[in-house]
């Protein structure tokens, strides 16, 4: 053995590691795109209308989960943006259990009206929202959107459809523009 071979540090192989370290990097990075990227939630452009006097709740169905929807949805919480030329109270409500296309009775379509903030959403449920006006006016809803997770997966996203209500003055039956 010669005095330079003793001092030699021997060399380990880098490229095996850092294939490694990049096939890690590639199967962290695609399973954080699954986690983050589930399948859209359907939505339509038809627009709900519906009107009602001024001072009384109308319930107007958004999304309905239908069996093709295939998936159970754990509802962290659902979103609304309103326009409106008056005071407008709406709550998104999840019916348990029934569907609601638009009415002053949801006791008569719903198991079930709750609060969808922990909840799931299944087929048979679907999204609500209660729109009340003491004054007379006219409101755009857009689509809701809804925070939730699917298994792994976890996203908020729009659904369903666009809603107009007519809130009408009691005296003369008409919205006030």
């Amino acid at each position: 053995m010669s005095s330079t071979e003793a001092l030699e540090v021997p060399r380990r192989p880098i490229a095996g590691t850092v294939i490694a370290v990049l096939v890690a990097i590639g199967a962290a990075g695609a399973g954080a795109w699954f986690v983050n990227h589930p399948e859209d939630l359907p939505t339509s452009d038809e627009r709900v209308t519906a009107s009602t006097p001024v001072g009384q709740p109308v319930y107007v169905g958004v999304f309905s989960a239908t069996a093709d929807l295939g998936r159970t949805l754990h509802l962290s919480g659902v979103k609304v943006h309103t326009t409106s030329n008056a005071q407008v109270e709406v709550v998104p409500l999840l019916c348990h259990g029934g569907t609601i296309g638009v009415t002053a009775d949801p006791a008569a379509f719903c198991a079930d009206l709750v609060n969808p903030e922990g909840e799931t959403f299944g087929p048979g449920d679907d999204i609500v929202l209660e729109v009340t006006s003491e004054t007379a006016g006219v409101a755009v809803i857009d689509r809701v959107r809804l925070g939730y997770r699917d298994g792994l997966q976890v996203d908020t996203q729009e659904a369903g459809a666009p809603v107009v209500v007519n809130i009408l003055d009691r005296a003369a039956g008409t919205p006030v523009p």
